[in-house]
């Protein structure tokens, strides 16, 4: 991801982005980009299309929505916060 598109998500968008690449143990990529859909009213991020979809399903992630709440992550964002 360019330094400058990241730099203008909000910080709830960083920390999910920085949680995906996590789960993928690689950067995201421009092109991962255009398989993601960020709903800003529920604060997730949902890879919604190929090929990162098809990539995380090959890394039997259980999940292709990451949320900035979960009960068991230490240091969840308090509603304010974000």
């Amino acid at each position: 991801m360019i330094k400058e598109q990241f730099d203008r998500l909000a910080i709830w968008q960083k920390h999910l982005i920085e949680r995906l690449e996590a789960a993928m143990s690689r950067p995201i990529t421009d092109a991962d980009l255009t398989c993601v859909m960020w709903n800003v009213e529920a604060r997730t991020l949902t890879v919604q299309s190929m090929p990162l979809l098809t990539e995380l399903r090959a890394r039997n992630l259980v999940s292709n929505v990451f949320r900035t709440f979960s009960p068991h992550r230490r240091g969840n964002f308090a509603p304010g916060e974000l």
